[in-house]
């Protein structure tokens, strides 16, 4: 990517990502690797957007694989106060929030997962409050940046360099800025995304039934659900907590699923890859896993109480742009705009009609999961069948063929 497309996709960030505003200070997290994109970011927010501060946290991931791979344990579940007072003073400082995601599928692997387990058992409760105010009172957005070691995962037979020219083009295509105008290009783009999430509210579905070959499985909403679209409000910004979106979701009731679920695409679990893989869901827990890599599966699912339960449905058709270049990704940010899907664990609690409660509050009154988790898995495929069922029994559907029905697709004025 040259600099005038970095530019581009920078600006792009900065302005339907975070929204960000004169004097407004900013966060950005990012990777070592992503160093000379950083930069652009930080002069566009100051010279383009006359922001206020810009902080930057840089991580390193293969310093966090040396820890889990070497550290006494005492190291590994030792989370400082300098961290969680450093998010406090971030938090009182009203700044929006951008990460910068690169994927390093299997940084992982052949790691001992029960120190890994330790490790983010420690971590979660303690940076828990802070990211979940973030959630409900700042602006945050992602987007994915390129490095040599994911490209070489996506394109295994190009050389470094080719691999990492190929995914920098699909990125490109994948956030619009081939577009002739990327910025009307997304606003065009949410404007659908928010049609279809009005119309999913106004039809109050009780329950959503999904079949295909090999799922056969029953959804019930709780009854002051709100489907969500890519953009977001806070006060009278909007913006974009993931770039790109494709998606319109919603909460599950905890208790409410039940039925055969088969997960689609490889799943990008923290670091490491996991095979698709089938599971059985009653009274909404996960009951049984059909998985080659099914002891992965279940340190995951032991994480906490949460862990066995859903937290997120959601509905992206077979012609999403990103699902129209036919390759796994092996980026959940990229992977789960291409692919109906849900996610195990933590729901989001803008997910149910409810104000000035906590989370845990929102979730205790209307049913939805609660987890340090949130991982999302793919379910969409040609043959996917969704159908909403309201509450006197009238079924319309939703999706057919893996993508929208007639009722839901874009009107031609």
């Amino acid at each position: 990517m040259n600099e005038k497309m970095m530019i581009s996709y920078a600006r792009l960030i900065l302005l339907r990502g975070v929204n960000l505003r004169e004097d407004e200070e900013l966060v950005i997290n990012a990777p070592v690797s992503a160093q000379d994109f950083v930069r652009i970011l930080v002069r566009e927010a100051y010279h383009t957007f006359k922001s206020g501060m810009v902080h930057v946290n840089w991580n390193d991931p293969y310093l966090s694989r040396y820890a889990y791979a070497h550290a006494k344990e005492h190291v590994l579940t030792d989370v400082p106060d300098y961290v969680t007072r450093r998010m406090e003073n971030l938090i009182e400082r009203k700044a929006a929030f951008l990460t910068i995601s690169t994927s390093f599928p299997d940084l992982l692997k052949g790691l001992d997962q029960n120190r890994i387990q330790k490790a983010q058992k420690a971590k979660a409760p303690k940076m828990r409050p802070f990211q979940e105010k973030i959630v409900r009172q700042h602006k945050w957005s992602m987007a994915a940046w390129p490095s040599i070691e994911w490209a070489k995962k996506v394109y295994p037979d190009l050389e470094d360099s080719d691999a990492l020219m190929q995914l920098f083009e699909d990125l490109v295509t994948i956030m619009r800025l081939d577009e002739e105008n990327p910025i009307q290009s997304w606003t065009d783009h949410l404007n659908e995304l928010e049609r279809k999430r009005r119309l999913l509210n106004e039809a109050r579905f009780e329950k959503l039934i999904y079949k295909s070959s090999e799922t056969d499985l029953t959804v019930v909403l709780p009854e002051k659900h709100i489907w969500v679209s890519g953009a977001q409000k806070r006060r009278d910004d909007v913006f974009l907590p993931n770039m790109p979106t494709e998606e319109v979701f919603t909460a599950p009731l905890k208790t409410g699923v039940n039925g055969t679920l088969r997960v689609t695409k490889h799943l990008n679990m923290r670091g490491l890859v996991i095979e698709p893989f089938t599971m059985e869901i009653k009274y909404g827990e996960i009951v049984r896993v059909e998985s080659g890599d099914r002891d992965k599966l279940e340190k995951l699912l032991s994480m906490d109480e949460g862990a066995r339960f859903l937290g997120e449905v959601a509905l992206v058709p077979e012609e999403s742009p990103i699902a129209q270049l036919g390759k796994l990704f092996y980026h959940t940010l990229i992977d789960e705009n291409a692919s109906a899907h849900f996610a195990i664990g933590n729901a989001y609690p803008m997910c149910v009609r409810a104000k000035g409660a906590s989370a845990q509050e929102i979730a205790e009154k209307h049913n939805i999961n609660r987890s340090v988790i949130h991982v999302d898995f793919m379910v969409g495929s040609p043959d996917l069948e969704v159908v909403g069922v309201k509450a006197d029994g009238e079924e319309v559907p939703i999706f057919e063929s893996g993508t929208w029905s007639e009722h839901f697709r874009k009107k031609v004025s």
